[in-house]
């Protein structure tokens, strides 16, 4: 860590004394220093969220600090800043603010806090303090103590000021501002005539060449770059006239088309219609009705307007388009779900026949992710009637068919579907595929009763016992977990598992795969939960029971009492008391009596699983590991603690002695 440290104040010394700077004229200044593959060192500094170093309009680097100390920015106050002590910082403040991502900026030189906020991410604080989201500017706000703003004697329209200091930032009341007269022109000499350019490294370039520039206050960057003609959106500035509804569709399209790897032309048609959703799921976030979302979505567009977004919509006949507009649109957010229900239904009478299977198929998958699986098949089964060749309704049909224990139906749709051999439910399926019994022929009456031959009966959908079938609605309530919507918590949760890995660039990888992992978002996380609310309709009935047991069972920390190899194990649960004989054919080969561990063991028909991988527990952390359990812990927290195993000795020891690390 001291050589980090080091290594930084080298850069910033370099930067300070010498820049603006390329790359690779820092890394000789490096290597003038008896640095070691300073290369590396640039590289790896220079992309650290941690590091104040910034790019000029030419991509050389400067030291931020050094090239703001002294420099103020304005802006001029609304009503609501001043209610709620919050600046909006775009574009007037952003260049000086943008130290306050950096913490030893995040208080201010008299040493109350002032931070950046974002209203979807720091809902928690704002709520604290009472602002509503629409109160924040959607590029951030620069959060002060209560009643600083007041302190100063400012009222609206008045002029903030924040300086850089030696002693760091300062909030200040400008009464009187110096002529900007030559400012608008030298911000223009920084733009490119094809391209936006980043306002803030626009505005730090005029800093880097003229070292008197905003070292009194001036009007607000705004006001000076509107009086001079430029134009500018957002965090961006450019010449005037510059047609920026132009440059933001052509940067869509090539985003779209450079992530999944598409021809422009379908770029195009994917940008057009993810926009006409995301209009239609703003509205309907902002409470309009869905009838007037639509309306006001598509206003203007009757006859041509109306035939061209139609003409789009046609190209949703090619499934992987269809397969994309999902991934662009939904997350986690309901209210993007239900945009994409009202998106399909007012396309599917606009396009042609080919593609209104594809509608169809839009709000199945809308009302799934609302929680209506029965609406959700219904949608399904019309998709498949008016095309039964097109494979995205058949995939999900058979992932119903799957959840209803049905493999040779699923595995029938799947066929028709066009689907690998290796295609993982195709695998997941032929795993529990049942043999058909051999006690009774195929035009004998049914074992079951019904009256009904064998063949017409239970020919191909004989259920294999429950005990054997846990583990396939364990892999169920994974394929929920993956495809609807909980990504950012597996990726949150793989990366406290991975913390520990050291530079290994396969580390976040591996964890997605480990069974912890995956085991805490479905339980700690609440995915099974949802699973069971959305889809456990499907289930056979023994199934759906089972998994109502699963959600009352917790993971606790057990004592392995006695081993039969290569067939199960004996616990006892050190939190109840309970001993239980767990099946597990892995863990019997691995664990040793009197061994601590960490698991979940679930009822499975007549015995016992352990699911979600089984942790070793070191004698000296059994207490603090049942006192952080019985905390019911959320899934990052858990998984954070037990994969303190992999951290050096030093972090271990500095955990708190009965929690889980911060």
């Amino acid at each position: 860590m001291a050589d980090a440290v080091g290594e930084s104040e080298t850069l910033a010394r370099i930067l300070t004394e010498h820049g603006p700077l390329s790359a690779e004229d820092i890394a000789a200044r490096l290597l003038e220093r008896d640095v070691t593959d300073p290369d590396t060192l640039v590289d790896r500094f220079l992309d650290e969220l941690d590091c104040a170093a910034r790019q000029l309009v030419d991509e050389k680097w400067v030291w931020l600090p050094a090239v703001l100390a002294g420099r103020v920015f304005t802006h001029r106050l609304c009503a609501e800043e001043l209610a709620y002590d919050a600046l909006n910082v775009t574009p007037d403040l952003d260049p000086v603010t943008a130290l306050c991502e950096h913490e030893q900026y995040q208080r201010l030189a008299d040493g109350s806090p002032a931070g950046a906020v974002l209203a979807d991410f720091d809902d928690e604080l704002l709520e604290r303090r009472g602002i509503p989201d629409e109160a924040v500017d959607p590029a951030g706000t620069l959060l002060l103590a209560p009643g600083t703003l007041g302190a100063l004697g400012l009222s609206e329209g008045d002029l903030a000021g924040v300086r850089l200091t030696e002693e760091g930032l300062v909030v200040e009341r400008v009464t009187e501002v110096a002529s900007a007269q030559g400012v608008g022109a030298r911000l223009a000499a920084t733009l490119d005539a094809g391209q936006p350019t980043y306002f803030d490294a626009a505005v730090w370039t005029v800093c880097a060449e003229e070292p008197q520039l905003f070292t009194e206050p001036l009007p607000p960057l705004s006001e000076i770059v509107d009086d001079h003609g430029l134009a500018r959106h957002g965090e961006w500035l450019a010449p005037g006239g510059f047609d920026f509804g132009a440059w933001h569709f052509k940067r869509g399209c090539e985003a779209l088309a450079e992530r999944h790897e598409l021809d422009p032309n379908d770029a195009v048609t994917l940008y057009v219609l993810v926009t006409l959703h995301d209009q239609i799921a703003v509205l309907l976030d902002a409470g309009v009705a869905p009838e007037e979302a639509l309306a006001a979505a598509t206003e203007g567009a009757t006859g041509p307007d109306m035939d061209l977004v139609g003409e789009f919509g046609a190209a949703l006949a090619d499934p992987l388009l269809a397969e994309l507009l999902v991934a662009e649109t939904i997350g986690t957010d309901r209210v993007g779900t239900a945009g994409l229900g009202l998106f399909a239904e007012v396309l599917e009478s606009k396009v042609p026949r080919p593609a209104r299977v594809a509608c169809r198929w839009l709000r199945a998958v809308a009302l799934e992710r609302l929680g209506d699986i029965e609406a959700a098949e219904r949608e399904l089964v019309a998709a498949e009637t008016m095309n039964p060749d097109w494979p995205l309704p058949l995939f999900d049909l058979a992932r119903i068919a799957s959840d209803r224990g049905d493999v040779e139906r699923g595995l029938t749709l799947l066929r028709r579907a066009g689907a690998e051999p290796d295609y993982p439910l195709v695998e997941l399926l032929e795993m529990y595929r049942a043999e058909p019994r051999r006690d009774v022929g195929r035009n004998d009456l049914c074992w079951c009763g019904s009256g009904r031959k064998y063949k017409k009966c239970h020919l191909g959908r004989e259920q294999l016992p429950l005990d054997d079938r846990a583990r396939w609605l364990y892999a169920k309530a994974i394929q929920h977990a993956l495809v609807s919507g909980w990504n950012d918590l597996l990726i949150e949760v793989a990366d406290e598992r991975s913390r520990h890995a050291g530079d290994d660039p396969d580390a976040l990888n591996t964890a997605l795969g480990d069974p912890l992992v995956i085991d805490a978002v479905l339980f700690e996380g609440g995915a099974f939960e949802e699973f069971l609310e959305i889809r456990g309709s499907l289930l056979p009935d023994d199934e759906r029971l089972l998994a109502q047991q699963w959600l009352s069972v917790p993971r606790s920390v057990f004592e392995v009492e006695r081993v039969q190899r290569g067939y199960s194990v004996t616990v006892r649960d050190l939190r109840t008391g309970d001993t239980h004989q767990v099946r597990e054919h892995a863990a019997g080969r691995q664990l040793k009596t009197g061994q601590l561990v960490c698991a979940r063991a679930l009822p499975a028909g007549d015995t016992m699983r352990f699911f979600g991988g089984v942790e070793p527990v070191a004698l000296h952390e059994r207490d603090r590991l049942i006192n952080l359990l019985d905390t019911e812990p959320d899934a990052v927290t858990l998984v954070a603690y037990l994969s303190l195993r992999f951290a050096p000795a030093a972090v271990r020891v500095a955990a708190p002695p009965d929690s889980a690390p911060e």
